[in-house]
């Protein structure tokens, strides 16, 4: 019986394409969706490497909710996917479509994981 519950568990991980690794919270891509910068600033590194439309800086956290704050003001979301996303020993990652009042967006998010604590220390936002 339990042979049969793990071959259904794993045959219906296949199916979906879902690992039991995919754990990043759910809170980034709602954050993204609605332009939540304080959500987002929870899980950000004290130096995140920022990149908006191909402008590439290194940040402390305050600055980089700063920039993230004006990218939102002039690009109200009105739509976030999530395309991709894992996680692999202590890192991850997710690919998302942002979409704005005015403009699609490539959102990719890399994130360490120390203690289950998921840290982002790369976002890159860049047009569709």
């Amino acid at each position: 019986m339990k042979l049969k519950v793990i071959t259904l568990l794993i045959f219906g991980l296949i199916i979906t394409g879902t690992t039991l690794s995919q754990n990043i919270p759910n809170d980034i891509p709602k954050a993204f969706k609605t332009g939540d910068v304080q959500c987002l600033e929870k899980y950000m590194e004290d130096k995140i490497l920022l990149t908006i439309s191909g402008i590439k800086q290194q940040l402390p956290r305050p600055k980089a909710k700063e920039k993230l704050s004006a990218f939102f003001s002039k690009n109200k979301p009105t739509d976030f996917k999530t395309i991709h996303q894992s996680e692999q020993n202590n890192s991850g990652y997710m690919i998302g479509k942002l979409t704005s009042d005015n403009h699609e967006f490539r959102v990719h998010i890399l994130m360490k994981i120390t203690d289950k604590k998921y840290i982002i220390n790369q976002l890159r936002i860049e047009n569709f």
